[in-house]
């Protein structure tokens, strides 16, 4: 019953009424299933791209004030996490990850790790993606947009919308939460990519599958 409330995202605080467990019982059972979603997730990387000149993958950073729970008066500690949007998918998919910095060095070196070759990559004009095709090999064409001027290039029509709208639904799971402990932050957001492309449609029938390999 705990898979099955978990796969259909019920909040803890209702599983506890309904199951009588203790809440550090079910702490763990959720922190066991997301490290099911994030095993499954290194066995079959997300890889995003690959549709050459029709589709975009737009990047972008987003500061994600985390928070600590039973922190009331606490200033919330901000926290930087990159990520992809494969615009191939209506609504786009994703990918993203902690990045401890937001310099050309660590930004590109995440593209390279999900990144299909013949791939169209659309950013704002933040300083670690100048000359991204020069440090990205799968990146066939690098267009840009000026926030501080526009939301849409008008020259081009590039824009960070599918981006900026995945912060946003993951950003209000983490709001409904009411703060997180950082040291959870990747592992929500495996949980939340994993969902996206491995447990939307079938997530019950799926997370039991990827059990039955971690726990054979």
């Amino acid at each position: 019953m705990m898979i099955y409330y978990w796969s259909n995202k019920i909040q803890m605080k209702y599983v506890r009424e309904m199951t009588n467990l203790s809440k550090n019982t079910i702490i763990k059972m959720y922190q066991k299933l997301r490290q099911v979603c994030r095993n499954d997730l290194q066995r079959n990387p997300i890889r995003v791209g690959g549709g050459g000149q029709n589709f975009v993958v737009q990047v972008d950073e987003s500061m994600i004030r985390h928070g600590q729970r039973g922190g009331r008066g606490r200033r919330a500690n901000p926290v930087w996490v990159f990520g992809l949007a494969d615009t191939q998918f209506q609504p786009a998919k994703g990918y993203m990850e902690v990045v401890p910095r937001r310099d050309r060095a660590t930004l590109t070196g995440a593209i390279n790790r999900v990144l299909l070759p013949n791939t169209v990559i659309t950013s704002d004009e933040w300083r670690g993606y100048l000359r991204l095709p020069q440090f990205v090999q799968n990146c066939i064409r690098h267009d840009s947009v000026n926030h501080t001027y526009n939301f849409v290039n008008p020259a081009n029509g590039a824009h960070t919308q599918n981006i900026e709208s995945y912060w946003n639904k993951f950003k209000l799971v983490i709001k409904a939460m009411k703060g997180i402990e950082l040291q959870y932050l990747q592992s929500y957001m495996d949980e939340f990519m994993w969902r996206d492309w491995r447990g939307l449609e079938e997530p019950l029938e799926n997370i039991i599958n990827c059990i039955n390999i971690d726990y054979p």
